[in-house]
């Protein structure tokens, strides 16, 4: 269970996704002088070299960040991702979601990271010493926003982006995120998610499942997706996802703006599209 390694495949297609739509949510959250606090459930180890042995195997991060950073955006959400991360590209990194939110924040809001594995934990520590508002603590992701949430202000977002190593991820996210929505019901909550083939077996059609279940439990509920392949029997994770339950005013607008403009340049053949699964009474 804790043998995933994000640094296989950090800054890859899946993660211009998830970031860009963490961003938005982040930079809405800023329009108001309220605080509000972020949460993060697998939190990983936070910062990763592009150019070490790991990330050079997979060569994932080439058709991602790879394939965006040198061109000139004009969507100011995709100029604002790919400015938080020209620093660190700069370096030859690429940060993970940690850094991404608390590199963006205009305001020292509270940050809650979490992470499980030991070696990534004490990587993530590191990566986010010299931000005190950083929280990092050492559990169970799911186990912790149940735990730590709502938020004394009650304003705030969660970003849940587990491995999916095992097939009962899928349903423990459903049975959190419910106990979450319970308490805290306006929560925003960003969910990453594969989209995989019939290669993965009986995780094939999981993530769906999932998706249709959560959105059922939040008052409002879009996916925005990326397609990179067609979803043959061999093709494997053919495509990446996120979950955005209780979204933010046009957010699905911002996202999809920001991914019409960086498929452009991604391989030939890679398409997005975003989808309300409920909408606002």
């Amino acid at each position: 269970m804790l043998s995933y390694k994000h640094a296989f495949h950090a800054g890859n297609f899946a993660d211009v996704l998830k970031h860009l739509s963490w961003l938005d949510i982040i930079g809405y959250l800023e329009k108001k002088p309220k605080p509000f606090t972020l949460y993060d459930t697998h939190s990983g180890a936070g910062l990763y070299q592009l150019n070490d042995a790991d990330a050079q195997k997979t060569g994932e991060y080439k058709t991602g960040i790879g394939a965006i950073q040198a061109h000139q955006f004009s969507d100011p959400l995709v100029k604002k991702y790919l400015n938080v991360c020209q620093v660190f590209l700069g370096r030859q990194q690429y940060p993970g979601s940690p850094l991404i939110a608390l590199s963006s924040l205009a305001r020292k809001e509270a940050v809650e990271l979490m992470e499980l594995h030991p070696t990534e934990y004490h990587s993530l520590k590191a990566a986010c010493s010299t931000w005190p508002n950083a929280h990092v603590h050492h559990r169970d992701g799911l186990e912790g926003i149940i735990a730590l949430t709502p938020p004394p202000n009650k304003r705030g977002a969660i970003l849940i982006d587990p491995a999916y190593e095992q097939l009962s991820e899928y349903t423990d996210i459903v049975k959190t995120v419910s106990q979450v929505l319970r308490r805290w019901r306006n929560a925003t909550i960003v969910i990453w998610y594969p989209r995989l083939s019939a290669r993965a077996g009986n995780k094939s059609g999981a993530s769906e499942k999932m998706v249709n279940a959560l959105a059922e439990q939040a008052g409002a509920a879009f996916t925005a997706e990326l397609t990179m392949t067609d979803d043959s029997k061999d093709a494997g994770m053919y495509g990446t996802g996120v979950l955005v339950l209780n979204p933010p005013w046009e957010s699905d607008v911002r996202i999809s703006a920001a991914m019409q403009e960086v498929v452009t340049q991604m391989p030939a053949g890679t398409s997005f599209a975003c989808h309300w699964l409920k909408r606002a009474d």
